[in-house]
């Protein structure tokens, strides 16, 4: 699937980029002046852009799938050009240098398609333009914006294989693709046992999902993403906004669409939020009913210094007693791309009013049985049910006691679901340290790893809002199996539950003769807070 990443060039063009180069004049000269192209080398020059290089390709791969299927939807398509375009850090004036860059030296790329076909089989209507078919550059290098799941893409420049770390872009053309397309690829591609998918796959899973005539123009609807994320195994949590509220009012401000973005993004594997569009189109009329769009997301930011937690106190909440602060409260944007403008933006927690959002997804891992959200909700049960441990002196450590503290009096727990591989919890656990510097007996993890957990796991780490924010550090972890399917009909399903790590003890979960839960605890060598888990 990397063809059309890796074909050779026919035509090759090295370009200083350096001032008094201008981007804004290569790209109207070029490109029509696209905003998405624009946005690509602002963020090259963001980077100490210095030389740019164009490449002709030919179209192979998927591009030249896309090729072969955009007839079915127009008339007398042709493409009239393909060029790779790849921005570097390093100023030259040959290609003959590029025997001599490195990876580290590639900011990203960018593949631009120029299409000429007939609409609507009108002659009169013949239209061409270009639209990037795919892009990648490097995450903004910035240590609050938290971007887990990258993947590297390998690109041929020159006859010289280089590869970028970062999330594909994609663009629609309204041909074959629109918005709905070029989001599921850009998340999907990071999935893939392929490493990719073709746009012609898609549209012909959606056509078996459609209950009437499919048109890709016209987007993709709940139940045709639900199809195409089943077929690929891709399991996933989705809310349906407009379907939900016919049978209950209060769904959108009780399950707010943040807390699905959030925790797919945390987690690394991903989110799309579609919503309505309101206001003026690009002609000044007011947008049509029922106009949407639907963008990924792949990350967020921090911002330690947000008040909002402390402020509002509009903890997440569980039942009527049962209260806690996400840590998604100090998330200041969600961070994904949008093929109009470009990757890589930031869209504030809350720019998206919840009554113009439509549809959300949450990405889950494979095999994951329960979202990030309800691994949050069962860790909440599971704290509240040790209480009366956490609240005995004779046993508790002086931030154990301080935890049930804050769980009698304030409610403000912090929770943070984490998914995360079995070893590299357990090199977390053999590494950190308390405040006091001690750090955990070798035995437990060991012990740990004979107890066959499973390969992926859901842990919930569990911090005060002095602690969590400022000093990113924590007081333990609940630990989750995320296969195993919960049940619905128990108020408290303890089937997921592994064990739980608190301030100088560690807990799992043992049923009684009574049939009621109960827990076992032994000693643990930390005592306070530790940093968190950093994927």
């Amino acid at each position: 699937m990397d063809a059309h990443r890796l074909v050779l060039s026919t035509n090759i063009e090295v370009l200083e980029a350096s001032a008094p180069f201008s981007s804004f004049k290569f790209v109207e000269d070029n490109f029509n002046s696209s905003p998405a192209l624009h946005r690509c080398c602002s963020l090259a020059r963001s980077e100490g852009l210095q030389t740019l290089v164009v490449e002709d390709i030919q179209a192979k791969g998927a591009i030249s799938d896309e090729n072969k299927e955009i007839p079915e939807y127009v008339v007398e398509h042709k493409m009239t050009g393909l060029k790779r375009l790849t921005f570097w850090k390093k100023k030259f004036k040959h290609k003959i240098a590029l025997n001599s860059k490195k990876d580290k030296d590639l900011i990203g790329y960018a593949l631009l398609k120029r299409d000429r076909y007939i609409l609507n089989e009108d002659p009169s209507n013949r239209l061409e333009c270009w639209h990037i078919f795919e892009a990648v550059f490097h995450k903004y290098p910035h240590k609050h914006n938290c971007v887990p799941g990258l993947k590297n893409y390998r690109l041929n420049v020159a006859g010289h294989e280089f590869s970028v770390t970062g999330v594909l872009f994609c663009q629609q053309n309204e041909l074959n693709k629109v918005c709905a397309h070029v989001a599921l690829r850009s998340l999907l591609s990071r999935r893939l046992k392929t490493g990719d998918v073709l746009y012609s796959k898609i549209n012909e899973l959606a056509k078996v999902a459609s209950s009437g005539g499919y048109n890709p123009i016209k987007g993709l609807n709940a139940e045709q993403i639900r199809y195409i994320l089943n077929y690929f195994d891709i399991p996933f949590r989705d809310i349906d906004y407009t379907e939900e509220e016919k049978k209950y009012p209060k769904y959108r401000e009780e399950i707010p669409y943040q807390k699905y973005l959030y925790s797919g993004v945390e987690s690394g594997a991903g989110a799309l939020l579609g919503f309505k569009l309101t206001g003026l189109d690009e002609q000044g009329d007011t947008k049509a009913e029922g106009s949407y769009h639907i963008i990924p997301f792949y990350g967020h930011t921090f911002n330690k210094d947000t008040w909002v937690p402390d402020a509002e106190k509009r903890y997440f909440q569980v039942t009527n007693n049962m209260r806690y602060i996400p840590s998604e409260s100090w998330t200041s944007s969600f961070i994904g791309h949008d093929d109009n403008f470009g990757p890589n933006f930031c869209v504030p927690r809350f720019y998206v009013k919840p009554e113009q959002v439509e549809y959300v997804v949450e990405f889950l891992h494979d095999g994951f049985e329960f979202s990030g959200v309800q691994a949050e909700a069962l860790a909440l049960h599971y704290l509240y049910s040790l209480q009366p441990q956490l609240e005995n002196e004779d046993q508790s450590s002086i931030w154990t006691r301080r935890l049930a503290q804050a769980i009698r009096e304030t409610q403000s727990v912090v929770l943070r679901a984490v998914a995360c591989s079995t070893k590299k919890y357990l090199e977390h656990l053999s590494n950190i340290k308390d405040w006091e510097s001690s750090t955990e007996d070798k035995l437990v993890p060991n012990t740990l790893e004979r107890m066959r957990l499973p390969g992926l796991l859901w842990v919930v780490e569990v911090s005060l809002p002095q602690l969590f924010p400022a000093n990113e550090r924590k007081l333990g972890e609940f630990v989750l199996n995320p296969f195993v399917e919960l049940d619905e009909k128990e108020p408290v399903d303890f089937n997921s539950f592994l064990f739980a790590r608190l301030p100088g003890r560690y807990f799992f979960p043992i049923v009684t003769p009574s049939g009621n839960s109960d827990f076992l605890d032994i000693p643990s060598n930390i005592k306070s807070h530790t940093e968190l888990l950093v994927l």
